[in-house]
């Protein structure tokens, strides 16, 4: 876990319709506040959750709401929230002037509750949760609570259960029985991570990706491009990719990783280093990352696939509406589609050398 799940937490949370939990979470960030949002199993909606740590300093606390520099899961807030979704394109800043009273939602302030200075950095932050969703078309009212210093990490397992990802790939809480089927590649996950749950469908789709390429051609080598909790490495190793190797510029991603790939019982090879630092080859690359930066490093992405027959490239965390642009950036680098698969609103790829 990158948090003491014991640590004290106020939490700004509000249920939205799923298909706007990527793009509120990209509003957001935009405003420099990063947040967390998982899929409600039982009512069909999702959870956006602000967490705060309280016995937190006003300095400390504007430090968590920083969104890291790894444009999908921002890595301050993951420390406290454990798990984070995010993805798409960034959405302009909301500039709507708002009136909002939380007199009824905030936590009391005093010597049982945070500082004085937390409570304005809450309204603060209730208020852009607020803007922002109204750039969706949402109104909101978000609800401020105090989480007591017990395990409340806890309290997120009902948010994730045992899936079946692609053909072969089910995806398990570690404290989920499940009984695989004699097929089954079963990765074993705990929420207390960096992106990648398999819960999102930029994350599905590369799973589902790599699934297929194992079962058509043996022994091939994968990169995974911004590695968050590891899940895309490990199921690799777990088909059968002979050698697999992953980075991220978040150290506790790596770390994070790294526990994840001991859990499974499988050796992957983890670095902590930038996308425009890759030296690194391999026959199948995955990068599952913002449009944006898919675009701008289009060149070193491409030199990263091994020439010959063998190599595939999957491209992923694009929305429907960026798949072109992005498509066009590749196949000025001498790519070409093969397939791709809409999951939601976002669209992965899989692409080859011509």
């Amino acid at each position: 876990m990158p948090a003491d799940t014991h640590t004290p937490l106020t939490v700004v949370s509000v249920m939205i319709p799923r298909d706007a939990a990527d793009p509120l979470i990209e509003a957001l960030a935009e405003a420099d506040i990063s947040a967390s949002s998982w899929d409600d199993v039982e009512n069909a909606q999702s959870r956006l959750s602000i967490f705060f740590p309280t016995a937190s300093t006003n300095s400390q606390l504007g430090s968590s709401l920083k969104t890291g520099s790894r444009g999908r899961s921002p890595s301050s807030n993951a420390k406290v929230a454990a798990v984070l979704k995010s993805g798409g394109s960034p959405l302009p800043r909301a500039r709507a002037e708002t009136e909002l009273s939380l007199s009824s939602h905030l936590p009391a302030r005093g010597a049982h509750g945070p500082p004085c200075c937390m409570c304005d950095e809450v309204a603060g932050v209730c208020t852009k949760l607020v803007e922002a969703g109204r750039t969706l078309g949402l109104e909101l009212r978000p609800e401020v609570a105090e989480l007591p210093e017990q395990d409340w990490a806890e309290s997120w397992k009902r948010f994730f259960r045992v899936q079946r990802v692609s053909e072969r790939i089910v995806i398990r809480p570690t404290w989920e029985p499940y009984e695989p089927l004699a097929h089954d590649v079963v990765v074993d996950l705990d929420p207390g991570m960096s992106f990648g749950t398999g819960n999102h469908a930029t994350t599905q789709a590369c799973l589902a990706f790599l699934d297929q390429l194992a079962a058509a051609v043996v022994g091939r080598s994968v990169l995974d491009m911004g590695c968050g909790s590891g899940i895309l490495a490990i199921a690799a190793r777990k088909l059968g990719f002979t050698e697999v190797a992953a980075f991220d510029n978040d150290p506790d991603a790596v770390a994070i990783a790294r526990e994840n790939a001991a859990d499974n019982g499988v050796g992957v090879v983890f670095e902590v280093y930038d996308l425009a630092q890759n030296t690194r080859q391999a026959d199948v690359v995955v990068a599952n990352i913002l449009a944006p930066v898919l675009i701008e490093h289009a060149g070193i992405i491409v030199a990263a696939v091994k020439p010959g027959g063998q190599g595939a490239l999957i491209l992923s965390g694009i929305l429907d509406t960026q798949y072109a642009a992005v498509r066009a950036a590749f196949e000025a680098q001498g790519f070409a589609e093969t397939r791709s698969q809409l999951i939601g609103e976002w669209r992965s790829g899989l692409l080859a050398r011509r």
